[in-house]
This record gives C-alpha cells, sequence and structure tokens, in this order.
C-alpha cells in the first residue's frame, strides 16, 4: 500500500535537508487531520517532492519524526533495532559494563523511542505517542536476545511535573517499583532502581565522562556536585582517587551514594555532605578549599534557597567552583540541553579566564548515544571543561 503524503513547508524541508528529523505543524502544514498516530508517511515539500520518511503524530508539538531520510521508506521498527543492538556489539560483549542505552531515539531511526538497560532490567522509554506500537515490538525482541531480562515500558510524553510517567511488565505481570537491580559500569558496582520513576540512580549516558576522568583519577581529590547517588565518586574513587566528597540536598540520594561506595569498598575514602551546592561553594572558595577535580552536574530542577535556575545560578558557581582548583586540577560541568536557555561554554569560558584557568576539550560521547548532525534536541547533555595551570 503506498504511504500517504504529509506537505511541510519549505522551512521545514531546509532544516529536513540539514539533518533536523522533528517537524513542527505550521501554516503551511497539509495532510495532518487524516493521519494515524504512529502511521509512516512521506513528507513532501509544497511542490510535492518527497524528502523524507516519518512516523505521523498529530495533534503533538512535533508533529512527524523522521526515521529515514530518504522518501518512500517502510517503517521496520525490528530491522532498526538490530543496527542498533549490532551498534553496541562491544559493549554487549564487555564483562565489566552491562549499563548502557540500547536505543538513542531519532539516532538509531527509531523516533521517540529510548531504551536503556541495567544489567538483568530493560526500560522501553517512550517519549512521543507515535513510538508506542515500536515499543512493543521492540521489547518482544529484547525478551527473545535477553530472555532472563526484565521489561518495562514507560511512557513520558509530558513533563514530570505535570504528569508522572505510565508503566507496565512487558509480558504481563506486576512492575515492582523499587525493584534493585546490581549493575557494572567500568568494571564499577553500582545499584540501580529502574522501575521507579525516570531517577534510576545510574546515568548511563555520562559513562562516557567517567571513563575519561578515570584516566588520570590516581591520588585525586575529587569534589562532586549535585552528587546525586555518587556514581562519580565511586568510579574515581575505584580507579584510585584518594578522597570524594559528595554535596546534595538529597539525603535519600546521599545515602545511596553511600552505599555505592560501601559497593565497592571504597567507603573509607568517600564522604558525604548534604548542602545547597552554591551556598557550599560560595563558602569553600572563601576558605581557599582546594581540588583536583571538581564535577558539575546539576539537574534540570533542583531545591535549595530559592530553587536552581542555570540561567541565573550556574555562572556564580562556576566563577567560586574554578577558585577551589588545585594546580592541574580539572572542573567538569554539564547541563541537560532540553529547555535550558542557557550558554554553558560561553558561562565556564568567561570563569576559566577569570580563575586562571585554560578551556579544553572534553570527552566524546559513548557508542551508545549516536547524534545526528543538525539535530541538537538529540545531544544528551552539553560538557564544559577546564583546567587550572
Amino acid at each position: 500500500m503506498a504511504m500517504r503524503r504529509l506537505t511541510v513547508s519549505r522551512a521545514t524541508l531546509r532544516f529536513l535537508r540539514q539533518g533536523h528529523p522533528w517537524v513542527r505543524p505550521d501554516k503551511h502544514t497539509h495532510g495532518l487531520e487524516a493521519l494515524s498516530v504512529g502511521e509512516a508517511v512521506e513528507l513532501v515539500d509544497e511542490d510535492g517532492v518527497a524528502a523524507a520518511s516519518a512516523l505521523a503524530d498529530p495533534g503533538a508539538p512535533v508533529c512527524a519524526r523522521v526515521y529515514a531520510f530518504a522518501p518512500a521508506t517502510a517503517f521496520d521498527p525490528l530491522a532498526a533495532f538490530a543496527r542498533a543492538w549490532q551498534r553496541r556489539a562491544a559493549l554487549h560483549a564487555d564483562p565489566d559494563t552491562d549499563c548502557y542505552r540500547m536505543v538513542h531515539g531519532e539516532a538509531d531511526g527509531l523516533p521517540g523511542l529510548r531504551v536503556e538497560r541495567y544489567g538483568a532490567a530493560v526500560v522501553v522509554l517512550v517519549q512521543a505517542a507515535c513510538a508506542r506500537a515500536a515499543a512493543d515490538a521492540v521489547a518482544g525482541d529484547i525478551a527473545r536476545r535477553l530472555p532472563n531480562a526484565a521489561i518495562a515500558i514507560r511512557e513520558h510524553l509530558a513533563d514530570l511535573r505535570r504528569e508522572a510517567p505510565r508503566a507496565r511488565r512487558f509480558g504481563g505481570g506486576e512492575l515492582d517499583a523499587q525493584a534493585a537491580f546490581d549493575v557494572r559500569e567500568l568494571g564499577v558496582r553500582l545499584r540501580a532502581r529502574p522501575f521507579d520513576g525516570l531517577a534510576t540512580g545510574v546515568y548511563v549516558d555520562q559513562r562516557a565522562t567517567r571513563a575519561w576522568l578515570r584516566g588520570d583519577a590516581a591520588g585525586r581529590r575529587v569534589l562532586n556536585l549535585f552528587a546525586y547517588t555518587g556514581a562519580f565518586s565511586a568510579s574515581l574513587l575505584a580507579a584510585g582517587a584518594r578522597e570524594a566528597l559528595d554535596v546534595d540536598l538529597s539525603a535519600p540520594a546521599l545515602r545511596w551514594a553511600q552505599e555505592h561506595a560501601e559497593l565497592n569498598g571504597v567507603a573509607d575514602r568517600h564522604r558525604i555532605e548534604h548542602a545547597d551546592c552554591l551556598g557550599f561553594v560560595t563558602a569553600a572558595a572563601a576558605r581557599a578549599d582546594a581540588w583536583d577535580t571538581v564535577i558539575i552536574d546539576p539537574p534540570t530542577a533542583a531545591q535549595g534557597a530559592g530553587g536552581w535556575v542555570a540561567a541565573r545560578d550556574y555562572p556564580r558557581l562556576l566563577d567560586h567552583a574554578v577558585r577551589l582548583l588545585a594546580p592541574g586540577g580539572r572542573l567538569v560541568a554539564c547541563l541537560n540541553t532540553h529547555g535550558a536557555r542557557f550558554d554553558l561554554d560561553r558561562a565556564l569560558a568567561r570563569a576559566a579566564q577569570a580563575g586562571g584557568c585554560v578551556v579544553e576539550r572534553g570527552p566524546a560521547l559513548g557508542i551508545d548515544l549516536p547524534l545526528l548532525k543538525g539535530f541538537p534536541e538529540g545531544r544528551p547533555y552539553v560538557l564544559a571543561t577546564c583546567r587550572r595551570r
């Protein structure tokens, strides 16, 4: 059966040709009302020239998501997943790592879908309604490839502040939200709760950053701000860091961080501090504390005195944090890019110049985080780094 067509504007077509896979409806978008959610369609310009193949999502802010930058291409989620699986062959075979992203949405030809493995657990995350059918097909293939895995399908179509994610166990049965799974990353033991909302305890997308920092971790003092469950600290301590301090406002997260240190036999070199990170860094800079590695990885939103707003608070935090670096010390700053109107690279460059540091190039993303050229929304975070001379 011939694919139906969705007409897009010339402006949209320019973005498509640059590699951007999203279509946002405008006055030139025609044919949307006749399409079903998840239907495979051809995207055509106003002259009827076909440009790409996409999944329709009428009514959504992104009304179509490209899965192939070629016209008249049938959507085959199992073939796309097979390619994604092969792309990560080295991770599947790695005895030291069983915690990583198995599908990275549009870049893996499965728009609106994200899949993460946490040891014996797998989470299939539906981020757009058009991906629902593909989620079940992919989950079935995962069950075939990993027959002992516990698989959950979770929908996260809206901001968590407005709507909690819905989850179900693939194949039926009860889904235990508090189930804990021991996982491995770079040989480090971590404990994840993958079925308890989106805060699983391990952010798999930062594996490459942790691997990079481990390269010269031996003997270093590590300050981990917005530490969450302390995965950075546990990893660097296991790689030989002399000391690590986790600072966070969440007492439960810090208890989890302590658990991670104990799991890896490094609790004697690990400390926690329940504090607002901006206040902590301001006081530490006044005391002239010195650290060899400073990690800043804040959430999208955080509690504290006045809350956390990146555009307002990050520059001040960086100004103080660069002053904490010992000679040769490195600062790594991250920012979740979704909806954040803040230029982290520029802010760090200014702080580094004022603090006598030089900006450096950070690590590349892991092989499980492929990117599409022209699609910045596909990058999970921005990372900027500097080193004191």
